[in-house]
């Protein structure tokens, strides 16, 4: 298979002001034990290696720089309406789900083969216009990225939205607010994957969580080799858990004809694991290549005990079973003059228009 996509922005200044900060701030907090140490009875000191620091110091700035994509529930943020250019603040209250039977007509009219996992999921939220101008609810609106629609304000039924698509042309006037309830059928797991998404035309969206990022298994952020990246979380127990032990690059593998002459492959030490409840193909779950802020052209296959998987996209050996724990190597094919810059990582799978919510895999990351 061969895969091409889209651009990645990238945003390296709040992360270079945090680390000042940070760097600064250490410095202070060094300088206040030296002048305490003296002082101190026993002359006992509490001290942070270097090592230590540094490492500290890391995580809180990848931390910082994935904050920077999201906003959690209950914090008010500012947005720029898309239609109209009005900006306005938004303030998620509470998120949930509901799988009452008063709720199956409305299910069977929105999901085309709807089955028992479907539920609906209720979002509360607070809209402010802190414009100079009036602007309509379609700004605010936001979609649910699982389901693929923008949440329903009007159901369950109620006086000032009456039908989903005039919903869209509610005014909000000027200086005005609105406490709203919006409404989506979608499977249950949904929740653990989705987020609400404001103007999806910028770079970056608006994005809150549906499951917070400190609760989920899939976390925004870069993963060293050797550590666990959980590619799917269904609860505690139910889960897609891949690890990549070693990647180096090589120029040819016995058993795999190049699809470009002058291309090279990385070679991918894996392990697969899948703790969900239904197979999972393979070659879904590899990292995904992008250079010069593009998806490269890549084609890849699998090796497994010394052989070659022929029917990687159709046949049962590229498939992994519930409970089952795979080992191999993936061979990512990659036109030699992208080599240098590919980065790998795995895209968010409801967001995969915006790379930045990816897991980056550290190899080959920038400084």
């Amino acid at each position: 298979m061969i895969h091409k996509t889209s651009k990645i922005p990238h945003y390296f200044l709040a992360l270079i002001l945090f680390i000042a900060l940070a760097v600064f701030m250490i410095g202070c907090s060094s300088n206040s034990e030296e002048n305490n140490g003296d002082s101190n009875a026993e002359g006992q000191t509490e001290s942070v290696s270097a090592d230590d620091a540094e490492a500290e110091e890391e995580d809180a700035d990848v931390e910082s720089g994935a904050s920077d994509l999201y906003h959690e529930i209950g914090e008010t943020f500012e947005m720029i309406g898309y239609y109209s250019d009005v900006p306005a603040e938004v303030t998620v209250n509470d998120i949930w789900i509901e799988d009452d039977p008063e709720h199956q007509e409305y299910i069977e009219d929105n999901i085309a083969s709807p089955t028992e996992d479907d539920v609906v999921v209720f979002v509360d939220y607070t809209v402010k216009n802190v414009g100079d101008t009036d602007m309509t609810m379609g700004d605010l609106i936001p979609e649910y990225t699982d389901a693929n629609t923008e949440l329903d304000l009007s159901y369950p039924e109620n006086d000032t939205f009456t039908d989903f698509t005039e919903s869209f042309q509610v005014p909000l006037e000027a200086g005005e607010s609105m406490d709203v309830i919006g409404t989506v059928p979608a499977d249950k797991k949904d929740q653990y994957t989705s987020a609400l998404m404001w103007n999806i035309t910028q770079d970056v969206p608006e994005i809150v969580f549906h499951t917070p990022q400190e609760e989920r298994r899939d976390k925004i952020g870069t993963y060293d080799i050797g550590e666990d990246m959980y590619l799917f979380g269904q609860g505690e127990d139910s889960f897609y858990r891949v690890n990549i032990s070693n990647i180096e690059v090589v120029e040819d593998y016995e058993g795999i004809e190049r699809f470009d002459d002058d291309s090279s492959f990385f070679a991918i030490d894996m392990e697969f694991e899948n703790q969900l409840e239904e197979d999972v193909s393979l070659y879904s779950t590899f990292p995904s290549a992008f250079a010069n802020g593009q998806e490269a052209i890549y084609s890849d296959n699998l090796v497994i005990d010394g052989q070659v998987v022929e029917d990687l996209y159709e046949g049962p050996e590229g498939e992994i079973s519930p409970g089952e724990t795979i080992e191999g190597t993936v061979y990512l094919e990659v036109i030699d003059e992208n080599m240098e810059d590919v980065k790998l990582l795995y895209l968010n799978p409801t967001l995969l228009t915006f790379p930045d919510y990816a897991m980056r895999i550290n190899y080959n990351v920038e400084d």
